[in-house]
């Protein structure tokens, strides 16, 4: 999605810290101490040049030295109090936006677990780890650096006008003279700034999905020779996230530049004007306010000059508070029906269902009726893209919007509780996926029922023929598996993957069949333990083996989204028609 910070109807900075409120207000009592701490802070730094002023006008000048030691022991005290004041408000606020991202993290994180497969269809893994990674560090920068510095500046620039207004108003309007011109620069080079953060977030994000997704597909790309290519567009996204960054560290630099030369500017026009008035007594100017002055306009000047700084970060927080929110604001959950209980057998029934994947998207399914009994076996096949795939995924909801009726033992599917139907149906995937984690994990995917019946585990892998390879490890169920299964085989991957199904009290079961070449005995490894899945649940087998399909109770033959052919395997054969096809083309699905 778009950042375009110039883009209509995006959120003001102050919205999006407005938003970023509730996640810091839980640790209250420390923002009441920093509350507390920062003006304190700020009220220490305007005394010591008033100090300052005290020694010079009365002790110095006037050639009087007592009490000049006290004084400059009180001010070496106030300093002093100053940096331990700031330092415990500026670990006060670091606790809270540590805290609060936490739970921003754990957010977004809670958010898109609950996304349909749409919402990750049009993302890569790479963009949203850099919002939950990336984006929310550079909030955390914001609220621990910049936040609380600009607060401090704001009430040190607000606290020192006041004071200088006290002390002499007119030598204050001839040293803010240049304010017009501050306010106008400032401005100009923030919304700059703010432009080019945004497109800082923008590049990262493309260059750490690109990394992201090389690294998954690694093999592939030795294999083909495409190290070169990959090497040279990942140096080009590099690059731009490179310039981008250039372009926005140029113009802090130059706002640091022009705030470093308006401050010596005002400080020479302030001695100007002043040094003249020293000689009239009555004007009271005196050498002690031209000194105290010229300190309120260096501590005035500090935070404006370190205000560039601040800015740039603030403007890279808020452009990436932008894009989490933009991604706390993306709902496209799949609805949970209002059916909180329910026992299901496992009967399926599609009436006239239609489905595409987009509203500019074509169909892909189209008027499809099929019945599915308790305890059979339905077996759906048809070449690649007839939307066998597609049914199984509709029957899990990872996709919504279909069109028609489908029906699990007299339930409507939108009807059911999203618990309700996870408890009821299960999957056997093509690519199994497998974490880093150990055997019996995998098997459970740290279900807390599961995870404390190891004989359940154990007795579901025994069926799925598990058992057959993970005796011989060396830990046994407790082995390790390596992220993605990368120390497993393609057969151990799949029957890992049966056992899951038979490891759950789910009676249905969609069986999307691999099509991975393995040798002969997992092979029968993996027909045995089908075989297991086939006289203990209802399965709804996505095929592509003709051994598998000939075991189905019943064949529903796909083409183009549309049922055109049901039946048993002999049936079939006989009727000639699509699926005699199919099996004599070798089902090369």
């Amino acid at each position: 999605m778009s950042g375009d910070a110039k883009k209509p109807g995006k959120p003001s900075d102050w919205r999006l810290m407005a938003r970023l409120w509730p996640y810091v207000y839980a640790d209250r009592r420390w923002l009441w101490l920093v509350a507390v701490l920062t003006p304190l802070g700020v009220l220490l730094g305007l005394w010591q040049p008033l100090l300052l002023r005290a020694a010079i006008d009365d002790h110095i000048a006037a050639h009087k030295m007592d009490g000049l030691g006290e004084l400059a022991a009180v001010y070496v005290g106030v300093v002093s109090a100053g940096f331990a004041v700031r330092a415990v408000a500026m670990y006060g606020l670091s606790v809270v936006g540590l805290r609060g991202l936490t739970r921003l993290r754990h957010d977004i994180f809670a958010h898109v677990t609950r996304q349909g497969q749409r919402f990750f269809d049009r993302r890569t893994t790479g963009a949203l780890m850099t919002r939950t990674t990336n984006d929310v560090e550079a909030v955390y920068e914001s609220l621990s650096m910049g936040a609380i510095s600009l607060i401090t500046d704001a009430l040190t620039i607000l606290g020192t006008l006041i004071s200088m207004l006290i002390l002499d108003w007119k030598l204050t309007l001839v040293a803010a003279s240049v304010g017009p011109a501050i306010v106008a620069v400032v401005e100009v080079f923030r919304r700059r700034m703010r432009t080019w953060s945004v497109v800082i977030r923008q590049t990262l994000s493309k260059m750490n999905g690109y990394f992201a997704e090389r690294v998954h597909g690694m093999s592939v790309l030795q294999l083909y020779g495409a190290e070169e290519k990959a090497r040279k567009e990942f140096r080009d996204l590099n690059y731009a996230y490179a310039d981008a960054y250039r372009r926005s560290n140029w113009w802090d630099a130059g706002l640091y530049a022009i705030m470093d030369g308006m401050s010596a500017l005002a400080i020479g026009i302030m001695l100007f004007y002043g040094a003249g008035k020293t000689l009239d007594v009555g004007s009271g100017v005196t050498v002690g306010l031209l000194v105290a002055f010229i300190d309120y306009l260096n501590k005035i000047f500090v935070p404006i000059r370190e205000f560039s700084g601040n800015v740039a970060t603030l403007q890279r927080s808020t452009a990436a508070l932008d894009r989490v929110f933009e991604l706390l604001d993306t709902h496209e959950e799949i609805t949970s029906g209002p059916v909180k209980s329910a026992e299901l057998s496992g009967g399926v029934q599609f009436h006239d269902v239609d489905f595409a994947y987009g509203p500019d998207r074509p169909d892909v399914l189209h008027g499809v009726d099929l019945t599915l009994k308790q305890g059979e076996v339905l077996a759906i096949v048809g070449a690649t893209g007839s939307g066998k795939t597609t049914i199984g995924k509709l029957l899990l909801r990872m996709y919504d919007g279909y069109r028609g009726s489908i029906v699990l033992d007299g339930h409507e599917l939108r009807d059911l509780d999203a618990d309700v139907l996870h408890r009821n149906v299960t999957v056997v995937h093509q690519d199994t996926y497998l974490f880093d984690g150990t055997v019996a994990e995998n098997i459970a995917l740290w279900d807390p029922e599961l995870m404390a019946d190891r004989a359940r585990i154990e007795e579901a892998g025994r069926r799925a023929c598990v058992s057959d390879f993970v005796e011989a490890l060396p830990d046994r169920w407790d082995a390790r598996i390596t992220e993605r299964g990368g120390n497993l085989s393609s057969g151990q991957k799949q029957l890992l993957s049966i056992a899951r199904a038979l490891s759950r009290r789910a009676p249905l079961v969609i069986l999307d069949e691999a099509t991975a070449s393995v040798d002969s005995l997992t092979e029968r490894q993996i027909d045995q333990a089908i075989a297991t899945l086939f006289e203990e649940k209802t399965v709804i087998v996505i095929a592509h083996r003709l051994s598998t399909i000939a075991k189905a109770d019943r064949i529903i033959v796909l083409h183009h989204g549309r049922v055109v052919e049901q039946g048993t395997h002999e049936s079939l054969l006989a009727a000639g028609g699509r699926y005699k096809l199919l099996v004599e083309t070798g089902f090369a699905l």
